[in-house]
């Protein structure tokens, strides 16, 4: 979905890179062969740095805030809660340290702004 929504016409070219640890998921071929399709430049954190991986890791300790708030009756509505919750919530409103404790929003407000100023 953020590759889409970033990137409408396509992500080939565009020199994206995706950093992450040396888990299975990110060195699965599977993985590894749909990154090389879609022009995306994996790079790997080395091995044991603590910090290679405490962006992901810190993503995941908010949602499960959600998860533990909530009894959910299906599926369904945990999956539509979840989503909700990503794309309103933390991918907009909430303040990341690493953004100089700003929100996705704010911060991509500014970075816009900066770019126009920049150019013109």
């Amino acid at each position: 979905m953020a590759i889409q929504r970033e990137f409408p016409g396509g992500v080939r070219g565009s020199g994206l890179k995706l950093i992450s640890d040396n888990g299975s998921q990110p060195t699965a071929t599977s993985f590894m062969k749909d990154m090389a399709t879609l022009g995306i430049e994996q790079i790997f954190t080395s091995y044991d740095n603590p910090k290679g991986n405490a962006e992901t890791e810190r993503v995941m300790r908010t949602a499960k805030e959600i998860i533990w708030l909530n009894e959910f009756v299906s599926f369904e509505e945990a999956k539509e809660k979840i989503g909700r919750w990503i794309q309103e919530d933390y991918n907009k409103l909430y303040v990341h340290s690493q953004l100089g404790y700003m929100s996705p929003e704010e911060f991509e407000a500014r970075y816009e702004e900066e770019r126009i100023r920049k150019t013109a």
